[in-house]
């Protein structure tokens, strides 16, 4: 009969007659208390050689979550996820066709889905606790963007404030870029980031298409659009708030119409609601509605007007269509040739006859500023600076005579008129101010903006022009002085009216 005999060493190991196992991991052998203990060589535990990780891989692809273990003698590695079993050994426990075992323990994803992104544990299962390493796996997904709402469609009414506003889905997570199709976005900026777009006291011109980009660095951006139209009673905007025209003459009056609904546009002259005749036709191009009145007689000079009518409301514009001229142009130059004369030229675009000028003129008087300095000839320095109009300066108002009726000749079917006046006594080295308005038998133009000339501290003088001129100061030729003026006109105080060949 055999007897199993059980003993304490040194050291602490618990033994039998068939052998003994300590924490020091020391085996000690021997089948009696009267056999003296052997001592054997350390058996060493399992151990990892390489290191749990943070791996990402994108959606689709494959990944390997290393597991590389030593002296795993009879123990067994075991990959786990969330507690779920994935392998003990070398048997795949998971139903995944997916997963497999590589170069003995590490652990092999293929066709990667957002489902598989969390932790994995490899676990050596030996005496005592386990062993373990975990690793992380990261899908990195592409990104994707949906607009709010869904469809992509936003209507409001003008005035409102409003939010635009785009989802991105991805990861990393997505960065999302507005930008608006073909304009800046309301901030003024070409593009801004962030998840939204605040548009405060919304007005037609918001309209359009807005766009939003998310981009995580995974794959290609992805893009979504917003068309945000702005719903607002009729605008209307006005070519010109009157029309000149004449006898004979095709007039063409024009309203530029903005509406969301589009509006209904009607055309009244006063209180007359107009229809289309042989003289009268309506087009529309567009945004843009045209009146075009034909073979114009002087009963259709009178006030115009475009409706427009919407759901939510209706506007109207007025065009005066008169026969009145149009503001004078004034072509002569800005500097003198004399130091106390000065020959005004001008041009009037009227259908009707001008009978009538009237030249308001003043010495600019500046309250401050520097001393002006003259040049060579007497033209006044480039080097001046901020120079204001006094009130006491008054106006002189001329009314010259007009010795002829006709407009300027040179062009076919011309309605341009010419005239000029000399001015006499002024003060040399002076800047004066002139308006010139015209009149025909419709009523007085409108006076053109203020314009500015300037007396020479010295009448000018050819010769010495010339002289200059080849020492460089100069590179028009005096043969130029002709162009300014109407020689036949030069000593005359009366205005006339000029061909321009003469001019």
């Amino acid at each position: 009969m055999n007897m199993v005999l059980f003993w304490q060493i040194e050291g602490g190991a618990n033994c039998s007659n068939s052998g003994c196992y300590s924490e020091d991991l020391y085996t000690i052998t021997g089948s009696s208390p009267e056999s003296s203990p052997r001592i054997g060589q350390p058996k060493a535990s399992p151990f990892f050689t390489s290191r749990g990780d943070t791996y990402k891989a994108k959606v689709r692809d494959s990944v390997v979550l290393l597991c590389q273990v030593e002296n795993l003698g009879e123990s067994t590695v075991i990959w786990k996820q969330s507690n779920r079993i994935i392998s003990a050994g070398p048997v795949i426990i998971r139903k995944d066709h997916r997963l497999s075992l590589e170069d003995k323990f590490n652990l092999r994803i293929d066709d990667l889905k957002e489902s598989d992104e969390g932790e994995y544990v490899c676990e050596i299962e030996t005496f005592g606790s386990p062993m373990h390493q975990t690793s992380r796996l990261e899908i990195l997904v592409p990104p994707s963007v949906s607009p709010q709402p869904s469809d992509g469609k936003f209507v409001v009414r003008k005035g409102s404030t409003i939010t635009l506003e785009c989802e991105a889905k991805g990861n990393p997570t997505p960065k999302i870029t507005w930008q608006r199709a073909n304009n800046l976005l309301p901030s003024g900026d070409k593009t801004l980031n962030g998840d939204s777009v605040v548009i405060q006291d919304v007005s037609r011109h918001h309209s359009g298409i807005y766009m939003c980009s998310a981009n995580n660095g995974v794959g290609d951006p992805a893009m979504a659009e917003i068309d945000l139209k702005v719903l607002y009673p009729p605008e209307i905007e006005v070519d010109q708030s009157w029309i000149r025209t004449g006898d004979g003459i095709e007039a063409e009056v024009s309203c530029n119409v903005h509406a969301e609904p589009r509006a209904e546009v009607k055309w009244y002259k006063d209180t007359m609601l107009l229809d289309p005749t042989n003289n009268r036709h309506m087009e529309t191009f567009g945004n843009r509605h045209v009146l075009i009145l034909r073979n114009v007689r002087e009963t259709d000079f009178g006030n115009y007007s475009c409706t427009a009518d919407n759901s939510l409301g209706r506007q109207r514009g007025f065009i005066d269509v008169s026969g009145r001229p149009h503001s004078a142009k004034i072509v002569s130059p800005h500097l003198s040739y004399f130091k106390d004369q000065y020959n005004l030229t001008w041009t009037v675009d009227s259908f009707l006859q001008i009978e009538e000028y009237r030249i308001l003129y003043r010495e600019f008087k500046a309250t401050y500023g520097q001393t002006r300095s003259t040049g060579a000839f007497g033209e006044p320095s480039q080097h001046q600076h901020h120079y204001r109009q006094s009130p006491e300066s008054d106006w002189t108002n001329i009314i010259p005579t007009i010795s002829d009726h006709k407009p300027s000749s040179s062009f076919k079917n011309s309605f341009t008129y010419t005239g000029n006046f000399v001015f006499y006594g002024l003060k040399p080295s002076t800047e004066y101010e002139v308006i010139i308005q015209s009149r025909n038998k419709e009523g007085w133009a409108d006076p053109n903006d203020i314009f500015k000339f300037t007396t020479r501290s010295r009448d000018y003088n050819p010769m010495e022009l010339a002289s200059h001129d080849q020492q460089g100061y100069f590179s028009s030729a005096p043969s130029r002085f002709s162009h300014h003026f109407c020689s036949s006109l030069v000593l005359s105080v009366l205005v006339t009216l000029c061909h321009h060949f003469s001019l």
